[in-house]
């Protein structure tokens, strides 16, 4: 009796039908079903979901505790919206039984990822922005209520101007421009003060300078220009601001749809914690903000300044010459707007980036060990003949600024931060006079990429 049920389980295991059954209910019920083999399968469908969107908007929810507010939260967006959607749950770490409610909601019209440790905010939306297939993507905190037609409005806003990189609604808890004023006391009188309000009216769609993350709806689109959140931010606040500037940077418009209003409890994750540890958490999220951008005011100005309107993405701002990593062992050779793969034995430092990053370059020959040393090599160089500058090249102006030569046009690094995390802080850097500097064009400003610390995107 024993041996035959070792053998019927072996059976189960290779059969392909239960292999096939296997598959689809690992599909249908969520990219992480519990067991060791859900994050190989979702990072498989996560893969096959950027190539295949639906039409329609992946709802992103990261979640720590507050498994109440967790439930209002999908039941007001079950019952207030009708348009096409899909609801993604990333839980972080929670203790309050936020994983059981999940696993309750299998099979349903709800997906979800349990984590382990608490990834923070950032780290939470991007893995539901893995995870995501809509055609239209927006995060939503935990604990926040969904009213009558504010997706359809946040959706028209976004749709009414290629220029609308970011859309946001108001509500009644939050800070900078979204917050507004509110007189209900119940649940029932929010919902009576949003139908009034939730009327879709283009006179009252503002741009803003900073949209805070607690609902953003953007297209697919624009994801793959924008790239994921920066998980260099801990727990909470700043990686919205820091989303934000990215797609200012890029040309794009964040807008405060005043004609949409969802309700917001507000802060329920950072309440948990003390004031010493909230301060101390706000002082390194802006001091690494701080580090990435120096002075943002003077960057955007001159980003647009020396932007030519033509639609951009992240690695327009990227360099030239560097060696950057992804998912996996894989590493390439960044050059003339294109990635070429290295040998899987290199041993060289490389820059991680997402994947959405990485496949924004098309892709070239693969490079040999000689090949790539030879392009290093040549980094080192200052001239060419006719003593313009090599393509890679680094210069330094007598003020301090540091710059690159990307096919003749010199573009200024914008901080020290983005000459560390580049690799490029240990290359031969070459003083220049202003003199010679005038004689190049300047082109967009090199910044640093977002962190990546998942290992999966």
């Amino acid at each position: 009796m024993i041996k035959r049920k070792k053998l019927i389980r072996k059976r189960r295991i290779i059969a392909p039908e239960q292999q096939h059954l296997s598959y689809n209910w690992g599909f249908d019920s969520g990219f992480n079903i519990g067991f060791s083999k859900g994050f190989e399968l979702g990072l498989e469908k996560g893969g096959w979901a950027l190539a295949n969107p639906f039409e329609g908007t992946s709802i992103i929810i990261p979640s720590f505790n507050q498994v109440g507010y967790l439930k209002d939260c999908i039941e007001s967006i079950e019952r207030y919206t009708p348009e096409p959607h899909e609801i993604i749950v990333v839980d972080n770490g929670s203790t309050d039984g936020t994983a059981d409610y999940l696993r309750s909601l299998s099979g349903g019209a709800v997906r979800h990822k349990i984590s382990e440790q608490n990834l923070g905010f950032a780290g939470g939306v991007n893995q539901g922005l893995m995870m995501a297939r809509g055609s239209r993507l927006l995060f939503l905190n935990n604990d926040t209520i969904a009213t009558e037609g504010w997706l359809s409005n946040l959706l028209a806003c976004l749709h009414s101007n290629d220029k609308f990189g970011l859309v946001g609604p108001v509500t009644n808890y939050i800070s900078g421009d979204q917050l507004i004023e509110t007189t209900y006391s119940s649940l029932d009188e929010m919902h009576h003060f949003a139908k009034s309000l939730n009327r879709s009216d283009s006179e009252k769609w503002k741009t803003t300078g900073r949209l805070t993350g607690f609902c953003v709806l953007m297209t697919r689109d624009v994801f793959r220009r924008l790239g994921y959140l920066d998980e260099g931010f801990e727990i909470g606040n700043c990686e919205d601001d820091d989303y934000g500037f990215r797609a200012r940077l890029l040309g794009l418009e964040l807008i405060i749809a005043h004609d949409t209003f969802i309700h917001h409890v507000g802060s329920t994750t950072i309440k948990t914690l003390t004031p010493e540890q909230f301060n101390e958490v706000y002082s390194r999220n802006l001091a690494f903000y701080s580090s990435k951008w120096g002075e943002t005011h003077s960057l955007l100005q001159e980003t647009l300044h020396l932007w030519d309107g033509s639609p951009t993405r992240m690695n327009d701002l990227y360099p030239t010459h560097v060696i950057v990593q992804g998912t996996g062992a894989n590493m390439y050779w960044i050059e003339q707007g294109k990635r070429f793969p290295l040998p899987l034995d290199i041993q060289l430092p490389a820059t991680r980036l997402a994947q959405v990053d990485i496949k924004n370059w098309p892709l070239g020959d693969p490079l040999n060990h000689v090949e790539i040393a030879g392009r290093l090599a040549a980094t080192s160089g200052r001239q060419l003949e006719g003593g313009m500058l090599a393509d890679g090249a680094l210069v330094q102006t007598a003020d301090g600024k540091h710059y690159q030569c990307k096919s003749g046009i010199l573009h200024r690094i914008s901080t020290d931060w983005a000459l560390q995390v580049w690799n490029l802080s240990g290359r031969t850097i070459h003083p220049i006079t202003d003199a010679a500097k005038s004689a190049y064009r300047e082109g967009l400003p090199i910044i640093a990429p977002p962190v990546i610390k998942a290992h999966n995107i």
